[in-house]
């Protein structure tokens, strides 16, 4: 079976999961143009539900309208956040600069697993004693701490469990009599005969001992019974490898949250040179003026350079430092070019103090990330403050290389903060 096939077949597993949740939730799920517009109310009546923006495969000539006429139903909802999924590549191929440009930030990257159940054989596992496993029909449970659960899930879940035909299955996991794990299966069907599995959770102090595994698997064995030839995931952990999945790649998402949301709409002017930056458009970009302050970050969270950078746009990021961008150090770094640092650092030492995105981090943070070593000692020749701390974790560079159990980092740092 062909790749693309099922990813394609994944990216329809989740829109299906994603629109019966909504339909019981008495949510809304529209089409326009190409996108899946899927509107969820939250489970509690006091909170905000969420809007996806489910796997766009759009026109490239009406691709903008079409994000446009989604963005105008969500300002006229009160959402805590809009996200939009998408597999890669993407359709059209600009779609990340479309969406850059109104104002998402760049997310986290999904990562597709298949199961062919005609020849799954897992490795051995071992089930610990006393687990037992079994359909859910949406109890609500008393239970904290279990990821992707809440209480007042269970309305939901009774819900899915009563829809016809159904397609949504839900398990739970006890250990000695206590709740310790649960996962869902949710059935699309389609030319592929596909499930997909969900919310695959498990306490904390029932970790390591094979529930995970054994939830999960309970799951696949029901997708056989019904039928099933193939079940589809989104992980990326060896729990997964064990039982037989193996990778499909990964997808992209873009998400918005409520601060952004609550800012007036962007202007066109604003857009349309932001997509210009996006897709390497030096004939448009020449045709707008220079903005005044180009090292300012857009509402997506980056500066104009880093969005070239993360479109892999070096035309775009040439001209905007011909304009008189700061060169940040990592989107030098991440255009290949990490070879005009030094120089960037003399030229303007503060670059080493430079908080990026949304979560707020410096450049050395972002080196420990990225298990650097080498442009970890380009950015400390430059004296950076060693006591900033990120807006997200309240840590410093040090404090992330001792977190992640980065020796070299941390002794490189260490070193350079007694030497100061």
């Amino acid at each position: 079976m062909g790749m693309e096939m099922l990813v394609q077949a994944a990216a329809d597993n989740h829109i299906s999961w994603f629109s019966e949740n909504a339909s019981v939730a008495n949510g809304e799920v529209e089409s326009h143009n190409g996108v899946t517009v899927i509107y969820s109310p939250a489970s509690d009546p006091s909170a905000l539900g969420e809007v996806i923006l489910a796997f766009p495969q759009m026109d490239a000539k009406t691709a903008g309208a079409a994000i446009d006429a989604a963005l105008e139903l969500v300002q006229r909802r009160q959402v805590r956040q809009v996200s939009c999924w998408s597999v890669v590549p993407t359709l059209p191929s600009d779609l990340a600069a479309r969406l850059i440009a109104r104002g998402f930030s760049w997310g986290w990257e999904p990562h597709w697993m298949v199961l062919d159940l005609e020849a799954a054989q897992p490795e051995d596992f071992q089930i610990p004693e006393g687990l037992t496993i079994a359909l859910d029909e949406g109890s609500a449970w008393d239970v904290a701490g279990l990821p992707y659960y809440e209480p007042s899930d269970g309305p939901r879940l009774r819900a899915l469990a009563q829809q016809e035909p159904r397609q949504s299955y839900h398990f739970g996991a006890w250990l000695e009599g206590k709740v310790v794990g649960h996962s869902l299966l949710h059935v699309s069907g389609g030319p592929l005969n596909v499930a997909g599995i969900y919310n695959v959770g498990v306490l904390p102090e029932a970790r390591n001992q094979g529930v995970g595994r054994a939830i999960s698997w309970a799951a696949c064995q029901h997708a056989r019974r019904l039928g099933c030839r193939y079940v589809l995931l989104n992980a990326a952990t060896h729990i997964y490898q064990r039982l037989g999945f193996v990778s499909l790649g990964n997808g992209q998402t873009w998400w918005m949250f409520r601060p952004a949301l609550e800012m007036p709409p962007l202007d066109v002017e604003t857009i349309a040179f932001t997509e210009a930056i996006g897709r390497g458009d030096l004939e448009m970009l020449e045709a707008f003026p220079v903005p005044p302050d180009l090292d300012t970050p857009l509402r997506c969270k980056m500066t104009p350079l880093e969005v070239a950078a993360r479109l892999v746009q070096p035309k775009s990021a040439r001209w905007l430092l011909a304009q008189g961008a700061l060169p940040d150090v990592i989107p030098l770094c991440d255009l290949g070019w990490r070879d005009q640092v030094p120089s960037a650092l003399k030229a303007h030492p503060e670059l080493a103090n430079r908080l990026l995105g949304a979560g707020g981090w410096t450049p050395l943070h972002e080196a420990v990330l990225r298990r650097d070593l080498e442009l970890a000692r380009l950015i400390l020749s430059a004296s950076p403050d060693l006591s900033i701390q990120d807006l997200q974790f309240k840590a410093t560079a040090l404090g992330w290389a001792q977190h992640f159990g980065h020796a070299e980092l941390s002794a490189l740092i260490e070193e350079h903060q007694n030497a100061s």
